[in-house]
């Protein structure tokens, strides 16, 4: 390119050539300024192919950290519906025993019975961010539009806002469990002890069945409560979520 722009200097510089001292001079003059020119214009150039080069190295990069975080993402999405249909069985289990509960007589043994028959256990939660949280550590973040950013940050922070309350809430029922197995043992020792009728009358755990079904009845409140804001959480996570694939899978078609 720079060679062809050299040629057409030197053509003109032929045609307008005077005679003389005064020619030679104006030919250095001439020949000086077209150098620099000539100069300018190739580190233009490169510059611009620098700079174009650098922008599909980055387009690249972008184009990739696109990939995982829709990966990421669309298995969070998976994983929280997955969570929330768990919860709702628990929450449709706890409801229909309490409607028999409401609606039958119920002695002190069924109630037992009853509420040692739900699910106490709570559901493990976790978030596939660990692209998120890369890409905030490294400040390669700044890679994408303003408004994707500002959505990835806001999605971190509702996850581990979630993460936090599941964590306080299982504490808490973990306490009334904790305290419940002081007048109960392991939720297997009732049954394990048909065989031990010594054992069954001396512990005398019947006695202590008043302060058993009210620690139950206490910790399927709190996983009820619990759970339905944890359902209502996800929800949201989810929508976000959804949201920010949205916009992502919009970004990479305009590239």
């Amino acid at each position: 390119m720079i060679k062809f722009f050299r040629k057409i200097r030197y053509n003109l510089m032929e045609k307008n050539l005077p005679s003389g001292q005064a020619g030679k001079t104006g030919k250095y003059l001439k020949y000086a300024i077209g150098e620099i020119i000539l100069v300018v214009i190739g580190i233009l150039i490169a510059l611009q192919l620098n700079n174009y080069k650098e922008n599909e190295k980055l387009n690249d990069t972008r184009q990739k950290y696109y990939l995982q975080l829709l990966e990421d993402l669309h298995k969070d999405i998976q994983f929280s519906n997955n969570i929330i249909n768990r919860l709702q069985i628990d929450r449709q289990a706890y409801n229909n025993y309490l409607e028999h509960f409401n609606n039958t007589e119920l002695k002190p043994m069924e109630v037992y019975n009853e509420l040692m028959a739900l699910n106490i256990l709570s559901s493990t939660i976790d978030f596939n961010s660990s692209t998120i949280e890369s890409l905030r550590s490294s400040g390669e973040l700044i890679l994408f539009p303003l408004e994707i950013r500002s959505k990835l940050i806001d999605l971190l922070r509702m996850q581990e806002a979630t993460l936090k309350i599941v964590a306080d809430n299982d504490g808490g029922k973990s306490d009334l469990l904790m305290n419940l197995g002081l007048v109960r043992g392991a939720s297997t020792l009732v049954n394990r002890l048909h065989n031990k009728p010594e054992l069954k009358a001396y512990l005398n755990i019947e006695q202590n069945l008043p302060q058993i079904i009210l620690g139950l009845e206490a910790a399927h409140k709190w996983k009820d409560i619990s759970e339905k804001n944890t359902i209502h959480n996800l929800n949201e996570v989810i929508e976000n979520i959804e949201s920010i694939i949205d916009m992502i899978e919009s970004e990479m078609k305009n590239n």
